[in-house]
């Protein structure tokens, strides 16, 4: 069974409900829509959002494949990815850290450790800056960590930074997952981050924002069902961008031929 009910029920416990996996197209384009809101009192609780339900999936679709033992999380807001990192590794130790600088992203800190002590997780959330703070939070672990979530600030040389930070404390096999790679525009951080550590990164077209999963070579059989669904081929891709032109191509010619039609009415009635 999907963790999903599970994570909705602890926070409602706490007075809050949770809205997630909205279509865009049905919000008017909201980019926002897709990913993980916390409301209370008919308004959004903060205004850093948890990573989509789509996203929660791919968590638990890594842990059937692959179980971290200690897991480091960039970016907790209110504690949604942290908590469904633990309950798709129950055997997992997982701290996650977040610099407190979102709209309740404090409160989001002491929310995440009472849910966690709800649940009977092995997690706690810590106030931290990364990179600064990035080894004294590592020494939280008893061994080096084997799977990162990256979900910090949002820029190409933060997400460097950050992953070189973690890989300072981080297993030769550990796994790096990175999100709104895509959404962002995060591709020159991870083509640096793929320069420097040798490490196989595949873009998650298949996930709301688009993230990004960097792993060792030894892993990808392994890893390789996973990546099969969220990391779609190019060949594939390529099958709905021709899609998305003709749409498009279609648009354009009949705004033309709608322009063409009133450009000839107005003609007509001029002398």
């Amino acid at each position: 069974m999907t963790i999903a009910p599970q994570l909705y029920e602890l926070y409602r416990k706490r007075g809050f409900s949770l809205v997630s996996g909205l279509n865009p197209l049905h919000w008017g384009g909201l980019i926002e829509a897709p990913f993980t809101w916390l409301v209370k009192e008919g308004a959004s609780w903060t205004n850093g959002l948890g990573i989509a339900l789509q996203e929660v999936y791919l968590l638990e679709a890594l842990a059937a494949v692959h179980q971290p033992k200690r897991i480091l999380v960039i970016g907790n807001s209110f504690g949604w990815s942290a908590l469904a990192l633990a309950l798709a590794n129950p055997g997992a130790q997982v701290v996650a850290m977040d610099a407190g600088f979102d709209q309740n992203a404090m409160a989001g800190l002491d929310l995440t450790n009472a849910l966690a002590a709800d649940a009977g997780l092995n997690l706690r959330a810590v106030k931290a800056m990364s990179p600064d703070d990035l080894a004294q939070v590592a020494r939280e672990f008893d061994r080096p960590i084997d799977f990162a979530l990256i979900d910090g600030k949002h820029t190409n040389d933060q997400i460097l930074l950050d992953w070189r930070a973690v890989h300072q404390v981080a297993a030769p096999d550990a796994v790096f997952l990175f999100h709104d790679v895509h959404a962002w525009n995060l591709h020159d951080g991870l083509e640096r981050i793929r320069a420097e550590s040798g490490l196989e990164i595949k873009l998650l077209m298949a996930t709301p924002s688009g993230m990004a999963l960097g792993y060792p070579a030894a892993l990808g059989p392994v890893l390789a069902p996973v990546l099969a669904v969220f990391a779609p081929a190019p060949e594939l891709l390529k099958v709905i961008e021709d899609a998305m032109w003709r749409r498009d191509h279609r648009a354009r010619v009949r705004w033309r031929r709608s322009w063409v039609k009133r450009g000839n009415k107005v003609r007509q009635w001029l002398p």
